[in-house]
């Protein structure tokens, strides 16, 4: 994985750093493990919006992510592939009995490696095996919070959590924030690190990019009018004000965290 900057001939192209998908080996998705996808425009069952500044895009289908694993089965990389609603690659995976599915690539997985999950695999980029069976200090990612449900955490492009002490019943895991946190011995983890390390220096280059991505403008509260913003309002610019959203809650390091919750006594330190 890599990334390319282009000549700067037109001011799109001139702060433009994208991937170079030397890594891609197929192009087109596996068509039994693909769904489509509605645009939400931001907007909740009930039509009101929730998330802003979402809205418009490129049309995508959903590849469908197998989490878990298949427990027992030794699997084949058959293709590295792009997904449109992850910033990870994905790896199309085949089985004896010729199923097919979709994992997240981890970094150095190549076409033609095989891949395990289990109990008692080698503990090598790519399989995936109980926190218990994984020696400490390693870096893995995809980590179930319940066992059997399947990979909820670390699963953006090149993050890692670490494996840190295990106990009789939970282990310590550093997660990619810095917080440390008990996970049961019996979650399963993927050894490795999410590919497409890359991704946090990649710079689109020009609003449009952006806007192909289902992202549409954000106007700043300094911006507006008094009735439209806290920030808004004042004879020429003005600060003075403590940061704040739209309706009037506190922003930048304010914690909106829920107090006493019953996963408080799993989180060892906070994230820094």
């Amino acid at each position: 994985m890599s990334l390319r900057k282009r000549k700067p001939v037109t001011p799109g192209q001139r702060h433009a750093i994208l991937p170079d998908f030397s890594e891609i080996t197929k192009t087109e998705p596996e068509k039994s493990l693909v769904v489509g996808l509605r645009k939400t425009g931001g907007r909740n069952n009930q039509g009101v919006i929730t998330v802003r500044h979402r809205g418009g895009g490129h049309k995508r289908l959903y590849r469908i992510i197998d989490f878990k694993g298949r427990v027992g089965i030794t699997g084949i990389v058959k293709s590295i592939e792009y997904d449109p609603n992850r910033t990870a690659r994905i790896a199309l995976i085949q089985y004896p009995d010729g199923k097919k599915a979709y994992i997240i690539a981890p970094v150095g997985l190549k076409v033609g490696d095989k891949i395990e999950c289990g109990e008692n695999v080698e503990i090598k980029v790519g399989n995936r095996l109980p926190l218990k069976s994984i020696p400490e200090g390693t870096q893995i990612f995809n980590i179930e919070l319940t066992p059997g449900k399947g990979g909820q955490l670390v699963r953006a492009a090149g993050t890692y959590a670490t494996l840190m002490v295990k106990g009789e019943k939970y282990a310590q895991v550093k997660l990619p924030s810095g917080e440390i946190r008990l996970i049961s011995l019996e979650c399963m983890a993927t050894i490795g690190q999410v590919s497409n390390p890359d991704h946090k220096y990649e710079s689109s280059g020009k609003a449009g990019r952006t806007r192909h991505l289902g992202r549409r403008p954000s106007v700043r509260g300094v911006a507006m009018n008094p009735v439209d913003h806290p920030h808004g309002g004042g004879e020429g610019r003005s600060k003075g004000h403590l940061s704040q959203t739209p309706w009037g809650k506190p922003t930048k390091g304010y914690k909106t965290r829920k107090k006493r919750k019953p996963s408080d006594k799993l989180i060892i330190q906070r994230r820094k």
